[in-house]
C-alpha cells in the first residue's frame, strides 16, 4: 500500500493512505476501518497524525517518520509510548505496531520519536541530520528534567540554544523575550534563584561570549557539555528488589547501573546480573 503525505496548516502533518484500484479496492476500504489513529510527536515539535493499519510493522513506521528528516542513520532512533508509570516502552521493529500493549485510553495512540541508542560523542555520527536530531533530543530531555543539570550549566546551555536559534547577541530585551519562547530554562533551575530576571541575566552573560559562533559550532559546543553530564544517555526505570525497596535501573551505552532512588548520579552497582533476573518481568517489558 502506498503512503502519501499531505501538509496541513500549523505544525501537524496528516498522513493519508492511498487506496489501490482494481479487484482489491473493496477489501482495502474495509481494512481502512480496522486501523487505529496514532499521533507521533517529533523532536522538532511537529506531530504526525496517522491511521495505522493492522499489518503495519514498527520498522515501516520508523522508516516513514525518518523520511521526514531525510534521516539515514536510523539505527540510533526509535518510537516509543509511555505507560501508566511514565516509563518509555519502545516499539519492537519486527512486530506490528498495533500488537503492542498501549495504554487503554480513548483517542489516538500517542507515540514519541526520539533517540533510543546513545553514543559517547556526536563526533561518531556521519550525517548532519543525525547530529541535529541528537541536539534536539538533548534539549528536550533537559527541559523536561530527564537529565540532571546544575543551574549554572543550564544558563550556559541556554546561551548556546540562543546562539543556535538566533545568532549573535543583539539586546537584553530581545534575549528576555526569546527565553520566554524557547525551551531553554527548566523549572528546577528557575526555582534555585531569587528571580527570573537573575536567571536571564546569567544567560545573557554567557550569550555575549558566543558572538561569532556559527549555528553548527553552537550545536557541537552544546553537545560537548551535555555529553559530559553523568545522567545523559541513560534510560532510567523505577524498579523494586525482592524486599520491596525502590531503586533506579539505568541502561546506557556504558552498561547497566543500579542507583539509589534519590540519587541518579552515582550508581551503587554496575552491570548487576541479579537485578536483571529479579526485575525481568518488569524491566525487560519496559525496555522492549
Amino acid at each position: 500500500m502506498v503512503v502519501q503525505t499531505a501538509v496541513t496548516p500549523g505544525r501537524t502533518r496528516r498522513l493519508l493512505f492511498k487506496i489501490p484500484y482494481g479487484s482489491l479496492r473493496r477489501r482495502s476500504v474495509e481494512r481502512m476501518t480496522e486501523g487505529r489513529r496514532c499521533q507521533v510527536h517529533l523532536l522538532d515539535d511537529r506531530k504526525l497524525e496517522l491511521l495505522v493499519q493492522p499489518k503495519l510493522l514498527a520498522k515501516e513506521l520508523l522508516d516513514l517518520v525518518a523520511s521526514h528528516f531525510n534521516l539515514k542513520e536510523k539505527e540510533y532512533f526509535g518510537i516509543a509510548f509511555t505507560d501508566e508509570t511514565g516509563h518509555l516502552n519502545w516499539l519492537q521493529l519486527d512486530r506490528r505496531v498495533l500488537e503492542h500493549d498501549f495504554p487503554k485510553k480513548s483517542g489516538p495512540v500517542v507515540l514519541y520519536f526520539c533517540v533510543r541508542f546513545y553514543i559517547e560523542s556526536i563526533s561518531y555520527l556521519k550525517d548532519n541530520a543525525t547530529i541535529e536530531l541528537f541536539f534536539l533530543n538533548a534539549k528536550s530531555c533537559i527541559y523536561k528534567e530527564l537529565i540532571e543539570v546544575d543551574s549554572e550549566v543550564v544558563f550556559e546551555l541556554a546561551a548556546y540554544i540562543l546562539q543556535e536559534a538566533k545568532g549573535d547577541f543583539s539586546s537584553n530585551e530581545v534575549v528576555r523575550n526569546e527565553l520566554k519562547k524557547l525551551p531553554a530554562l527548566p523549572t528546577p533551575a528557575l526555582k534555585e534563584h531569587p528571580s527570573l530576571a537573575y536567571c536571564e541575566d546569567r544567560v545573557i552573560e554567557h550569550y555575549k561570549k558566543l558572538n561569532g559562533q556559527t549555528r553548527g559550532q553552537a550545536i557541537v559546543n552544546y553537545m560537548s557539555i551535555v555529553e559530559s553530564l553523568p545522567t545523559y544517555g541513560v534510560h532510567y526505570y523505577a524498579v523494586k528488589d525482592k524486599q520491596g525497596i525502590p531503586w533506579w535501573l539505568g541502561l546506557s551505552y556504558k552498561g547497566i547501573f543500579q542507583y539509589d532512588y534519590h540519587d541518579k548520579v552515582k550508581p551503587r552497582k554496575v552491570s548487576v546480573y541479579f537485578s536483571i533476573k529479579a526485575w525481568a518481568c518488569y524491566a525487560c517489558y519496559s525496555l522492549i
